[in-house]
């Protein structure tokens, strides 16, 4: 093919075309994918239905001109952190595709994550703004909207700009709680579809062979009379855990009572996990012991089994042709705590494990190998929008040394637990500037750590490095310095809070 392709792996799941993957090129690793998944064919079908019928109306309602250009695939990998991959230091063989993706890419080896979850990294991804500037954030326990969406109009986001220019924008996702169209992510796409999770329903989640079957269906029907943008979101590194057999190294570590899997809807809430969950984030005791050891077997498991699928969508854009002239861009939208600073999941903090991302580009213009520069979110659509010769989203919002990450609050069912409510119930910001990060929080608990010194964060310097005067000044100017957006409210339907429930943002023994 003629057209380019980007890919921004960026981390999420959803469908499956089934087969065997087209015959490797040489110089690429063997996967290892010991034991094949059955998928629910009737469910693969819709979906493939649904995008079929998508794209025929798109194509017959689209009246621009022709034009050539590079197609962009932008694949987000939710919830996957940087420390997994070969290509970001682990030794543990995690990632062999990722890795292989890696080796021929720009890796860049200091990314971070604007948020501490989906709807204000994905909003940074799409708008090239910091969350305090677009707005989708969340919001604090006692206001009377609970979230807040990427407003129906404003600055231009990502899929805007690239369809004005006359591309063909196209938008697969997987993460339902916070991706589909209730919350304004869906902003310039021609097509959008977004992964339905039956209510108390999780048997198939997470999907990522569905996601992946979607993606070459999409790209086998790319146009011919201009390029493609599409993007993609896989969520199998995200609860619940459903790890496959023959992906988990050590499967008689895993306690299934402690996972966060099915019937994890229905009855978690008594269950073991929530229990134990609690009393680590409350403070009452560290992860521990067997516990421990089921949750990162179970996450590792996860992320293998992304990598698989994630290859095979690879060997699918290798087979469709496209070649040198093509971007890619592989990234997550943040990480995971898997017991650190007595903490599990992610939306409560901004610690390394949960900002440390990957993000890994190909194409012109883009020399293999590692780069150090500070890089967040927002500067993704920025760094391919200047590949493309096209008009940035927010040249006022211009990369600086300092990186911010933030926390809004916490998610709402956290806060229905007044032990972990106390806890999280605030803002907290990260600047990191080099080795030196400053975490300031609105309760006045503020936290500093030499990150060459102390990588794991576990012994605060605030107020005894001369470092942190200075860094704090340069915060208080960072600040100052920015709009806040207002994003929209949001009030959900009963749907809507049992797809939040299906995924842990919401208690699931809530009724309102």
């Amino acid at each position: 093919m003629r057209r380019g392709v980007a890919i921004l792996l960026f981390a999420l799941a959803l469908a499956c075309s089934g087969g065997d993957p087209p015959p490797r090129k040489a110089g690429r690793p063997a996967r290892t994918v010991p034991v094949p998944v059955t998928l629910e064919t009737a469910e693969l079908e819709r979906d493939l239905m649904k995008l079929r019928e998508g794209l025929t109306r798109v194509a017959e309602a689209d009246t621009r001109p022709a034009r050539e250009g590079p197609s962009v695939v932008l694949i987000v990998l939710d919830t996957l952190r940087a420390d997994r991959l070969g290509a970001y230091g682990s030794t543990d063989g995690l990632t062999p595709n990722l890795d292989a993706f890696a080796a021929g890419a720009r890796v860049y080896t200091e990314m971070r994550s604007t948020g501490a979850w989906t709807l204000p990294a994905h909003g940074s991804l799409f708008t090239g703004r910091h969350p305090i500037e677009h707005g989708a954030r969340g919001s604090p326990s006692d206001a009377e909207t609970k979230a807040f969406r990427l407003p129906a109009a404003g600055p231009p986001t990502l899929a805007e700009r690239l369809g004005a220019a006359g591309w063909r924008t196209v938008g697969l996702a997987a993460n339902k709680a916070f991706l589909d169209r209730t919350w304004g992510m869906n902003r310039g796409f021609d097509l959008w579809l977004c992964r339905d999770l039956a209510a108390g329903v999780v048997a198939n989640y997470p999907q990522a062979d569905r996601m992946t079957g979607l993606a070459e269906e999409a790209l086998r029907q790319a146009p011919a009379d201009r390029p493609l943008f599409l993007f993609l979101n896989y969520m199998d590194a995200h609860t619940p855990w459903v790890p496959r057999e023959g992906y988990t190294a050590h499967p008689e570590r895993i306690m299934p009572k402690l996972l966060p899997s099915a019937p994890f809807w229905r009855d978690h809430q008594r269950g073991r996990w929530d229990k134990a969950r609690v009393a680590v984030m409350s403070g009452k005791r560290p992860a521990r012991g067997r516990e421990l050891a089921t949750w990162q077997e179970a996450y590792d498991a996860e992320v293998r089994w992304l990598d698989a699928q994630v290859g095979r969508l690879l060997d699918q854009l290798e087979a469709l042709g496209h070649g040198p002239d093509d971007y890619t861009i592989v990234l997550s939208d943040h990480g995971e705590f898997l017991g650190e600073h007595s903490l599990l999941e992610h939306s409560k903090d901004v610690y390394e494990e949960v900002i440390r991302v990957p993000l890994m580009i190909r194409g012109p213009g883009f020399t293999p190998g590692p780069d150090p520069r500070p890089i967040q979110t927002q500067d993704v659509p920025e760094l391919l929008l200047a590949a493309l010769g096209l008009e940035p989203l927010a040249p006022e919002a211009a990369t600086t040394d300092l990186q911010v990450s933030e926390q809004y609050y916490a998610r709402h069912r956290d806060l229905g637990y007044p032990k972990l409510k106390e806890r999280f119930d605030k803002v907290r910001r990260a600047y990191v500037d080099g080795p030196h990060k400053l975490l300031l929080s609105s309760d006045g608990v503020h936290e500093a750590y030499d990150l060459s010194a102390d990588p794991a964060e576990a012994r605060s310097v605030y107020g005894e490095a001369d470092w942190v005067a200075p860094l704090e000044a340069r915060a208080a100017a960072w600040l100052g310095a920015r709009v806040e957006g207002e994003g929209e409210g949001v009030e959900l339907d009963a749907a809507q809070l049992e797809q939040l429930k299906a995924l842990g943002y919401v208690d699931p023994s809530s009724s309102d």
